[in-house]
Parts: C-alpha cells; sequence; structure tokens
C-alpha cells in the first residue's frame, strides 16, 4: 500500500466517525446543546478529537516509513487530481446551498452545520475516490 494511500485510509477513518457522531446529536438531538457556548464546545470536542486521530496515525505511518523517501509519482498525482476535482463540484454545491439558497429561509447554526456538513462530505468524497484510484487502476486520465 503506498504512503498516500495510507494517508487517505487515516484522513477516512479520523474524520467520518466524529462528524457522524456530531452530525447525529445536531440532527437527532437539537435541544440537548442549547446553548451557542455548549454548542462551540461540542464542535471543539469533535475537531480534538479528529485532529489527535489524524496526527497520531500520521506520526505512526511516519515511524514506519522512517528512512523511506515519499516518492509521488505521474499516477499518484492523477489520482489526486481528479479525486480533487470532483470533491470540489462537491464543496461547490454545498456553499452555494448554504450562501446562496439557506440565507433567505435559515440562519444561525442551521447554515454552519450545512457549511460543515458540506466540507467535511467534500473531502470525505476526495479520500474515497483517492482509495478507489488505487484500487481500480486506470490508463489514462
Amino acid at each position: 500500500m503506498s504512503s498516500l494511500e495510507k494517508r487517505a485510509w487515516l484522513a477516512l477513518w479520523s474524520m467520518c466517525p466524529v462528524y457522524c457522531v456530531y452530525f447525529a446529536i445536531q440532527i437527532g438531538f437539537p435541544n440537548l446543546l442549547p446553548t451557542m457556548l455548549e454548542r462551540i464546545g461540542c464542535l471543539a470536542v469533535v475537531a480534538s478529537i479528529h485532529a489527535v486521530a489524524y496526527v497520531s496515525g500520521l506520526l505512526m505511518i511516519k515511524r514506519r516509513e522512517a528512512g523511506e523517501p515519499f516518492l509521488e509519482d505521474e499516477r499518484d498525482r492523477a489520482i489526486d487530481g481528479r479525486a480533487t476535482r470532483m470533491a470540489y463540484f462537491v464543496l461547490i454545491t454545498g456553499m452555494i446551498v448554504v450562501g446562496v439558497v439557506m440565507p433567505f429561509n435559515n440562519s444561525g447554526w442551521k447554515l454552519v452545520n450545512t457549511a460543515l456538513l458540506g466540507i467535511v462530505l467534500a473531502e470525505t468524497v476526495r479520500y474515497a475516490l483517492i482509495l478507489i484510484g488505487y484500487r481500480r487502476p486506470r490508463l489514462a486520465h
């Protein structure tokens, strides 16, 4: 498994579970966090867990790869480019919904959480497409 593929797995496993819990709380139990401080605290806890999990996993990957050069070839760049382009469309669609459509009927935390969902979905799409790119070989860009 290439180093970039390992990093994609790490990003997915450190991001998806914690943000799934966050959005489950926001959607399923909206009255659980009534104050602004509690909402920001919940978001800070989720972001911190994501950061700690990712940095810890990255340190483990780097320790295993100690002494090996980080090599990125044209295939790696093509896989990353394709995944980034598709994730961009997911992100721009989410931001159009948040910034152009939703402000007429919604405000506050509904906008914030929808924007965050757009970002998380875009990153999930990017890393999932990177993994698919490594698992399903293509002969052309």
